[in-house]
């Protein structure tokens, strides 16, 4: 038995896992439309780390995931997009007077306020609806892969 993956770290994962099966899941249909229905249960195998995956199974996952996916797609991307921004503002701002800025009149206390307010959404308020999407994904994977009878 493995040893349990640290908070951070399996956040982290699942974050990527959610934010990669919308890509993944375009590909394995195109792979699939293209005649090439075991690279695409191969590529959906290793994103979800289980077997079961056949061609037709990659196609109705696409479609009946496609909600969950878009929105964790979606809100992962602008998370990151946010902390790039934020961990960055002194970057972007550098030349402008920082007097009216959060944190100002300095840049340092303009950057601290800004990645300290980013962290704290990151730690608490993005992991809920990442997990809670991330769990709907892996039982619509497991509910397509599951042998039935």
């Amino acid at each position: 038995m493995s040893a349990p993956m640290p908070l951070i770290r399996r956040t982290l994962h699942t974050a990527a896992r959610a934010f990669l099966v919308l890509p993944a899941g375009l590909a394995a249909v195109v792979l699939t439309l293209t005649g090439q229905p075991g690279r695409a249960a191969r590529l959906r195998a290793r994103l979800t780390g289980g077997a079961g995956w056949t061609g037709g199974r990659t196609l109705v996952r696409a479609l009946l995931g496609l909600p969950l996916d878009v929105a964790a797609f979606v809100l992962l991307g602008y998370a990151l997009f946010d902390s790039v921004r934020n961990f960055g503002y002194p970057i972007r701002y550098l030349d402008t007077d920082h007097h009216q800025a959060w944190g100002g009149p300095t840049t340092a206390g303009v950057w601290a306020v800004h990645a300290v307010g980013r962290l704290l959404c990151l730690a608490g308020l993005l992991p809920w609806p990442v997990r809670r999407l991330a769990r709907g994904q892996r039982a619509l994977d497991r509910r397509l892969t599951s042998q039935l009878g």
